[in-house]
């Protein structure tokens, strides 16, 4: 049995939250919107709500996010859910936090509609947050370690995964990547933010509670990770480059696993992936250090399928 979700709101809120979620998570199935316009009447939405919940295998569970709590989207849905056969499940005041939650929860064929439900109530309300929160009595451990050195071999060394994200901390790694690998540390690994009080700024406000954080020079890293510094940790590295990932290879860091996750299209780049592009340079250089044993995927999400980055390079016909 599977959960379909069913996302209503007043105008096209449902639509663009879910073309949000999917830009973070990926094209998700079983995911339908159901929009209430003003010129439309109860009657024209409940039935055309109806007509979406249909939609589904008569097996699947129902879950329902509604934009508030008694409007005519949630209204019309209270309605359907009393005269429906179907275990449906309705909660207001969704949010994108709430909605990543769902899809990935969903995903785990033991978690039933009604836990799934729970989770979601704690986890939207967590989602709303405020900068007037950031102060060490109200944010839990958000003492993250911003230095140009810090405390991990691959694994025994600490280091847990290896990925290039120009984006580096963002929803994509705060409420998938993260939990997925189960770490406690994440290495932003630039020479340029190290420099850059804001950008440091910035990630201290985006990496999740309880997980410490390390910015490092590309030199800094290399040496304190062979250093076994971080041993006994988790540490994700992140980097904004594949120079980065180069150098640090080249400096004997021992990674043999790195995920491209995102970099997007400049000058001279070549499409491999939706979200990655690289210069032709960095593409033979890849596939030479595959040759020498070092694995690179492409991979955006963790649920995403795992491809070796020379087979997908050769799915895309780039030459």
């Amino acid at each position: 049995m599977s959960c379909g979700i069913v996302l209503i709101s007043h105008d096209v809120f449902a639509e663009g939250i879910k073309k949000t979620a999917e830009m973070i998570m990926g094209i998700q199935e079983n995911v339908e919107s159901c929009v209430f316009y003003s010129e439309a009447s109860p009657l024209d939405f409940k039935k055309k709500l109806q007509e979406v919940v249909n939609c589904f295998a008569e097996e699947d569970e129902i879950l329902i996010l509604a934009d508030i709590w008694g409007g005519t989207p949630f209204n019309c849905a209270i309605q359907l859910k009393e005269t429906s056969s179907r275990n449906i499940e309705i909660v207001a005041g969704m949010n994108v936090p709430m909605l990543l939650q769902a899809f990935s929860l969903r995903m785990n064929d033991k978690v039933s509609l009604a836990q799934i439900v729970n989770d979601l109530l704690k986890e939207g309300k967590e989602a709303i947050r405020s900068t007037r929160m950031m102060d060490k009595e109200k944010v839990p451990d958000l003492t993250p370690i911003l230095e140009n050195g810090d405390n991990n071999k691959t694994t025994h060394l600490g280091i847990a995964h290896v990925r290039l994200d120009e984006r580096l901390i963002h929803g994509q790694v705060a409420t998938l990547w993260i939990g997925s690998l189960g770490v406690n540390r994440v290495m932003i690994i630039d020479d340029e933010i190290v420099d850059d009080e804001i950008a440091k700024a910035s990630l201290k406000t985006a990496i999740p509670g309880g997980i410490k954080l390390s910015i490092l020079k590309v030199e800094t890293a290399a040496r304190r990770l062979k250093e076994g510094l971080y041993e006994g940790q988790k540490v994700m590295i992140i980097t904004k480059t594949i120079q980065s990932i180069f150098k640090l290879i080249a400096l004997g860091t021992p990674i043999n696993y790195v995920n491209l996750g995102n970099a997007s299209a400049k000058e001279g780049t070549i499409q491999v992936k939706k979200s990655l592009f690289l210069k032709e340079e960095a593409i033979k250089k890849i596939l030479e250090l595959e040759k020498r044993g070092i694995i690179f995927t492409a991979q955006m999400v963790p649920m995403e399928e795992e491809k070796a980055f020379s087979q997908l390079y050769r799915k895309q016909g780039t030459r």
